[in-house]
């Protein structure tokens, strides 16, 4: 599990194909043990190889397909987290790191005390998407300041610009989408009243 606070922003050195799966090679500035859950831009994804500071990621084509990652290359910047130890103080939401659907960023406007990003959603996530609620953007924990039926807003705080790929984010770009698992929870309660 993780909790959407981005500990760095790193460039990816290296992707490719290998047989039935993908391999992501990152240089990470901590220390990092193989068998480690690691969240790449809000994809768990687990600790294969380790050379020096050299670390490889093995993903399974279908995770690849189904996120970001799969329109990544080598250089673009992605967000890392590592997984919550216990006695980790919570600051953002749960996140598993399971990836529910990609976003567009349809939107990108600065104020003066923040940058509001507008992202258009999968039709089959908008009963998992409130105002007010939780959702995590390229593993980053935000709440949701609008939602319509088509898209969602959030806002930005410099903070949380400088310290996330958020700042090198475009109109146009697919970010991950990890709706809140509580109202994944609340839903499937609902549907079995009701089986």
């Amino acid at each position: 599990m993780f909790t959407g606070i981005i500990e760095k922003v790193l460039r990816i050195d290296r992707i490719k194909k290998e047989g039935r799966g993908i391999s992501i090679h990152l240089q990470l500035p901590f220390d990092v043990k193989e068998g480690d859950s690691i969240s790449v831009n809000g994809v768990c994804l687990t600790v294969n190889s380790i050379y020096g500071r050299a670390i490889i990621f093995r993903a399974m084509e279908e995770t690849f397909r189904k996120t970001n990652l799969s329109m990544s290359k080598p250089g673009d910047w992605v967000n890392i987290e590592r997984a919550l130890r216990i006695g980790d103080s919570i600051n953002g939401h749960i996140i598993y790191g399971h990836i529910d659907g990609l976003g567009r960023l349809s939107s990108i406007r600065k104020t003066p005390s923040s940058t509001e990003l507008e992202i258009k959603y999968p039709p089959v996530l908008a009963k998992y998407i409130a105002k007010k609620g939780s959702v995590a953007l390229d593993g980053i924990s935000l709440t949701v300041v609008d939602v319509s039926p088509l898209q969602f807003q959030v806002a930005i705080i410099p903070y949380t610009e400088d310290k996330t790929n958020i700042q090198y984010r475009k109109k146009g770009d697919w970010m991950n989408i990890e709706i809140d698992p509580l109202a994944r929870y609340i839903e499937r309660i609902r549907e079995a009243r009701y089986e």
